[in-house]
């Protein structure tokens, strides 16, 4: 950048109230030249830095990339509201963190879509930076714009703004990518050649190459032009073991989320419950050995020095070596006073089958997910737990020295038998509290996450819609009515919650959606302060939709679904049955 902008940033950077989140120049950051032959990549986060950077595909991606000698690989965040204002205010575009290049110069802007709510906020980066919000209106020299993560796997609402997607796991598939990117550069080749030619890798996704048709305001089918497959595979790293994986992570300068040592233990989950997605997005199961892990953890603390190291899985107590390697990690950090941590368990009698591993990771709060209190519910989504499993679980823990007990749950899942759901988890989180007397004297904290039932393409569940506002705020009132010092009840918002249904099995028609209530000044839609459901309702009505309808809306069982051109590798078939095993579909 010239001077001239430096200056300017000085001034911007005294304006805003954690400037951290934008200088760069962190511990293990990465700067390279940019010069002739090198592919320029700016990888971006739809949130504010101390989300992204907590985000483990970011980082692995980031150090990926720039080991290799023809990329450059930058970094770049939303910006919080009070920066956007200060860039806004001084004609600054939005820029990169390790060099301060603006967005717009580079050749790849890569954004991870993790979460449906941050939509909006790619195409607030996108203007900022100076490019073209619409991938349609793109000219020559604007970068190639693409996107991966969990949100790719129903790419439609996105389509609009998205030049090409990655599906799946993006380790090898990125370096394919940046290497036909370079190959049709030096070839003289325009944004329509390098995207043709870009779709044949597999796993790419680009939805230009595809025409969407409607009938009756339904979804029809969408038809691949120009010799394109009807349907890309998902990527997938078949071994975990000798896969990428990056030790010499960045250094945050300011606090983010996830301040850790983050390893992936294992990538995929044996269980089956019907409504999760991460679970078939990620399948098969793939695991690291015990000798692999501590190596990664041996010398990551060598280059970070973090006091933290976290197991991370979909679910890690069913990680076939989990006593091993916490035995292990144990003994190589135990005068270092580093912890082991395990974010969230199954409930699973191999739980309180390894008193030595839980006596040994760290204590600030154990976590479980029972997903619901009542029984009949639980069989429906296929969470197989029992509650007694889960009571002999927390006794243990408490035997053990925890003395905070986190629960996650989920309400308003599509049955119609009005089971008492509020009375049964306050139920259960008071009987967990009261364990804690068997051990010592007053009763522990249990802290209850709740989140209304949301629909995810993919799953056996995507054909139901979740249930109407009215129904879901009922269950909230009685919950929040018994929230104490003790037992801590937090709901998400339910408005949020249908917005992100609207989008997780959404067409492409939600994309104009999406487009005017941005330009009506959504963004920052996951952080309640910012969130506002007004400005949705008005862009879905603008459209002639209804956002609750939409939310709401049950697919028939043989109806095209706008995202099976995306194959995650488990089949439509096996998820219908699934479905109706359920039985929480009814053909009414």
């Amino acid at each position: 950048m010239e001077k001239r902008v430096d200056d300017k940033l000085v001034k911007i950077l005294q304006n805003v109230r954690k400037p951290g989140r934008y200088i760069g120049e962190e511990v293990n950051s990465v700067k390279k030249m940019f010069k002739e032959g090198r592919v320029s990549f700016a990888l971006a986060y739809p949130d504010a830095y101390e989300i992204g950077m907590s985000y483990l595909g970011l980082r692995i991606l980031y150090h990926l990339l720039n080991e290799q000698e023809d990329v450059v690989c930058e970094r770049v965040f939303a910006p919080w509201v009070d920066m956007e204002n200060e860039l806004v205010s001084h004609g600054v575009k939005l820029f990169s963190l390790e060099s301060k290049t603006d967005i717009d110069k580079f050749d790849i802007v890569g954004f991870s879509l993790s979460y449906e709510l941050t939509f909006t906020n790619v195409l607030n980066m996108l203007h900022l930076s100076g490019i073209s919000v619409r991938s349609q209106d793109r000219q020559e020299h604007e970068p190639i714009i693409v996107a991966g993560g969990a949100c790719c796997f129903n790419p439609e609402p996105m389509s609009a703004f998205i030049d090409a997607f990655v599906i799946g796991d993006g380790e090898d598939v990125v370096l394919s990518f940046v290497r036909t990117y370079s190959e049709c550069k030096k070839n003289g080749m325009g944004r329509r050649e390098i995207l043709n030619r870009i779709s044949r890798l597999e796993g790419v996704y680009v939805p230009s190459l595809y025409d969407a048709e409607y009938s009756d305001s339904k979804f029809e089918r969408l038809i691949p032009k120009e010799g394109v497959t009807a349907v890309i595979k998902k990527n997938l790293i078949k071994d975990l073991e000798t896969s990428y994986y990056p030790v010499k992570q960045i250094i945050p300068l300011v606090r983010i989320v996830h301040d850790r040592i983050a390893i992936e233990i294992m990538r995929g989950c044996p269980n089956k419950c019907r409504f999760c997605q991460a679970s078939v997005i990620n399948h098969p199961v793939r695991i690291r050995s015990t000798g692999r892990i501590k190596e990664i953890s041996r010398k990551a603390y060598k280059n970070t020095g973090c006091e933290s190291i976290a197991l991370l899985s979909l679910s890690s107590v069913n990680y076939p070596y989990l006593t091993d390697v916490v035995s292990c990690l144990t003994e190589e950090f135990e005068d270092k006073g580093v912890g082991i941590s395990i974010p969230s368990l199954r409930v699973d009698e191999a739980f309180y089958e390894l008193p030595k591993m839980i006596s040994a990771i760290h204590k600030a709060g154990l976590t479980f997910a029972p997903e619901s209190a009542v029984n009949e519910i639980r069989r429906s989504i296929g969470k197989e737990i029992d509650v007694q499993v889960l009571c002999r679980s927390v006794l243990l823990a408490f035997r053990n020295g925890w003395r905070r007990i986190k629960l996650y749950f989920m309400i308003g899942f599509p049955s119609d038998k009005g089971y008492d759901e509020a009375g049964k988890m306050i139920g259960l989180a008071k009987r967990l509290s009261g364990l804690k007397k068997e051990v010592s004297k007053g009763a522990a904290e249990v802290k209850i996450s709740v989140n209304p039932f949301v629909p995810k393409a993919h799953t056996p569940l995507q054909w139901l819609g979740m249930k109407r506002e009215k129904e879901i705020l009922s269950v909230k009132r009685e919950l929040m009515a018994a929230s104490s010092r003790k037992i801590k009840i937090d709901v998400s918002d339910v408005k949020q919650s249908m917005l992100e249904a609207c989008m997780s099995r959404g067409d492409r028609r939600i994309g104009d959606v999406i487009y005017g209530a941005w330009k009506n000044g959504a963004k920052m839609d996951s952080w309640s302060e910012h969130f506002n459901f007004d400005i949705w309702k008005r862009a879905f009505k603008h459209k002639g939709l209804d956002i609750e309808d939409y939310a709401c809306r049950k697919y028939n069982l043989d109806d095209i679904l706008p995202w099976e051109h995306i194959c995650t590798g488990v089949s439509k078939e096996y998820l219908r049955e699934e479905l109706l095993k359920s039985g929480l579909y009814s053909q009414k």
